[in-house]
């Protein structure tokens, strides 16, 4: 009886835990950028922060504050002092064009435009980006850097925050200059993006309590390892399709149904016993996760040139995660399932799930 007591504190601690993470956009992806077009002496940045990103420096009311000029003197202030381009070794002149808040996806934050202007034609340039970084040490923000046709991709974290920009002599003559132009490596890119697949499974809560979900009536590795097949091929599937603009979908609706595909699971769990035909509708379900990974990714802005290797990357990090997830994860359901007791544990942790997630469901919607 007491390990049964110590199992059912240690599962509700565990839901608690779901349950007071970031909620409404628990399935969300990072979604900051730093977009810069090069044109002769003049760079223009487009720079988006996530307010959760920026809540610990400006608080919640950043509408607000983005509408009020003292308020907003107050963060171009703070944009001064933790962002700068450098150009021959001198800084160069930010001048805050507009600031707005704005929607990427089913994340909401601060879209910047700035503007540095140099002395003369800009051929290279150091970033010196360290903003956010001292209250939100996750923070990444995903680098673009276009010159005419030339383009350089990035992943800025706090292991990188300062970065060199070559940008190639272009001779407006000769219509073949790119083709000599060594072009940025993208192995250090494509890495950061498996990285970031794996973080955000960790931190994807919803999905963490979906894969419970799932796995919680499997009596057999067979069972676990057929609903995840099925659920990666599923998903795979629609990242793919959704991030490149096969198909369209609204973010918003999306969230809601991930959650509400939740609420189903758990209800099923309590009346079910087997999981013969479960991998059918775990796959119809992994469409609309897959939908839920892709639709943030997507926003973010990335080039066609490099789209592929990035989702495949990043994609290939979800797995990673999921697996590592899984290999803890089932091995101590089946262990548990010896006990009598477990029918009983998993409908009291499926009502606890069917709870959390209707939660999730009324807060989206």
């Amino acid at each position: 009886m007491k390990q049964r007591s110590f199992l059912s504190m240690f599962i509700i601690m565990i839901l608690l835990f779901f349950g007071t993470a970031t909620t409404s956009l628990a399935h969300s992806i990072n979604m900051n950028y730093s977009d810069l077009n090069i044109e002769g002496n003049e760079i223009l940045y487009d720079l988006f922060i996530e307010q959760r990103d920026l809540f610990p420096q400006f608080g919640t009311d950043l509408d607000n504050q983005v509408n009020d000029e003292l308020a907003s003197q107050k963060i171009e202030s703070y944009l001064q002092k933790v962002l700068r381009i450098d150009a021959d070794s001198k800084p160069l002149t930010m001048e805050l064009v507009s600031m707005n808040m704005a929607q990427k996806g089913a994340a909401r934050g601060v879209e910047f435009q700035l503007r540095f202007i140099a002395d003369e034609e800009i051929e290279q340039f150091n970033l010196h980006y360290d903003l956010v970084f001292d209250d939100a040490p996750a923070h990444t923000s995903v680098l673009m850097v276009h010159a005419g046709e030339y383009f350089q991709q990035d992943m800025i974290d706090s292991t990188n925050r300062d970065i060199l920009i070559n940008l190639p002599h272009i001779d407006s003559t000769k219509s073949d200059n790119l083709s000599n132009v060594p072009q940025p490596k993208i192995g250090a890119v494509l890495w950061k993006y498996f990285k970031l697949g794996i973080e955000h499974i960790l931190t994807g809560y919803d999905h963490l309590l979906f894969l419970l979900s799932l796995v919680l009536i499997a009596s057999r590795f067979k069972d676990a390892l057929k609903i995840v097949t099925a659920f990666t091929i599923a998903h795979s599937i629609t990242l793919f399709l959704v991030a490149t603009d096969r198909i369209q979908v609204s973010s918003h609706w999306i969230e809601a149904l991930i959650a509400l595909t939740i609420c189903y699971v758990a209800v099923e769990n309590m009346f079910v016993q087997k999981a013969k035909w479960r991998w059918i509708l775990t796959a119809i379900f992994g469409l609309i996760h897959g939908m839920g990974f892709a639709g943030a990714l997507a926003e973010t802005g990335l080039p066609k040139s490099n789209l592929i290797g990035s989702l495949l990357t990043f994609n290939l990090g979800v797995e990673a995660g999921q697996l590592m997830v899984l290999c803890l994860l089932l091995p101590f359901l089946l262990w548990l399932r010896r006990f009598p007791w477990y029918r009983k544990m998993m409908i009291s942790t499926s009502c606890l799930i069917f709870v959390l997630a209707f939660y999730w469901l009324i807060q989206r919607l």
